[in-house]
């Protein structure tokens, strides 16, 4: 669902996926083999919102901006199911795990880890290529090549998954509220 706010539309790639129940409002860009899962609503009412290419919002994720501001998506960046993003700005290839919080002004560093449920403080940076975990969020340890492999097959397994639905491997099926 995309919707129009104060004169501003969403922008979204052709070659990009967005779930029919998501909610795209105002200032978005989706870039090329990025996705947008179920649930998922960016609100891009008080500034821009950007989601780079082959980047996922999973589901059920929360994206909104303070006044002016902006929310930065960069590329191959994996977001997981429930997390809220606001007003911050997360670097290439960077995880952001499943129920976290990452709050205003905070910058997640190129291929770095939240883990699930961390809060990522306003104000806060996390190092490039770190594990951070915690509520508030810290940095734990430095990424092993093994741990940073994996973060680009997430980034590559979501895009794959996005191609997928894209060719029309989504049907709706009979007996919904629709038929």
């Amino acid at each position: 669902m995309l919707f129009e706010y104060n004169g501003k539309k969403p922008r979204v790639s052709a070659k990009a996926f967005v779930a029919p129940n998501a909610a795209l409002i105002g200032d978005v860009t989706v870039e090329e083999g990025a996705s947008i899962w179920f649930g998922a609503q960016l609100r891009a009412d008080f500034g821009a919102i950007t989601v780079g290419a082959r980047s996922s919002v999973q589901d059920n994720v929360v994206v909104h901006v303070l006044p002016g501001g902006r929310t930065v998506i960069e590329e191959d960046v994996t977001v997981g199911h429930g997390a809220v993003l606001h007003n911050c700005t997360l670097r290439k290839g960077c995880i952001i795990g499943m129920n976290a919080v990452i709050l205003d002004n905070a910058v997640v560093g190129e291929q770095a880890i939240v883990a699930a449920g961390s809060v990522v403080t306003g104000g806060t940076e996390i190092p490039a290529r770190h594990l951070a975990a915690g509520a508030p969020a810290k940095p734990v340890k430095e990424l092993s090549e093994a741990q940073l492999l994996l973060a680009e097959q997430s980034a590559r397994a979501y895009t794959a998954l996005a191609e997928s639905y894209l060719k029309g491997s989504l049907k709706k099926i009979a007996g919904t509220d629709d038929d």
